[in-house]
Order: C-alpha cells, then structure tokens, then sequence
C-alpha cells in the first residue's frame, strides 16, 4: 500500500467511524477497492457491509459511576490508559470519571 492509499484508508476510517462502522486501516486496505467505491458514493453503505463481511456497531449504553465499585473502574481506567491504542482511548472516554 502507498502512503497516498494508506491516507486515504485513514481518511475511509474515520468516514467509517461516522457511521458506526469501526475498522482498522488495515482491514480497510483488505477490502481497499470496495472502500474506495463507498467513499466516492458508487456503492451504499449496506453493500460494502455485505461485501466486506463488516458490520455497524451496536449502540453503546452509558455505564454509570454507580454501578462500579472505585477499585474496579481505577483498574479499568489504569489499563486501558496504558494500552494506548485507539480502542482503548475511545472506552475511556466512555467510562465515568473515577
């Protein structure tokens, strides 16, 4: 994959990410072509999902500080801050304040 194509599966990512749809830029560029033709518009939403096997996420609940003890939402936050990748920042930011 080149660079401008590695941008592009990024730029696809976060297009993607809009609508629910979250995949690596490397499972983008196993499917770039079909990627491609979705961002340009030539195929909907719901035939790349059914030529790449790729689904949209379900909703995510709100979890609520009451509902986990303080030791076990710190150790949650510890790991996940040290893990660093992208998932791991996006859960973050979906847990309550500790």
């Amino acid at each position: 994959m080149t660079s401008i194509q590695r941008r592009k599966a990024q730029g696809m990512r976060e297009g993607l990410q809009s609508v629910d749809v979250f995949q690596t830029v490397s499972q983008i560029a196993r499917h770039f072509d079909e990627a491609c033709d979705w961002d340009e518009g030539a195929i909907t939403l719901a035939t790349l999902l059914d030529r790449t096997g790729w689904s949209r996420a379900e909703p995510v609940e709100t979890v609520h500080r009451a509902e986990l003890p303080a030791g076990v939402l710190r150790h949650v936050r510890a790991v996940l801050a040290a893990d660093g990748s992208a998932g791991s920042k996006e859960a973050l930011g979906l847990l309550p304040e500790a």
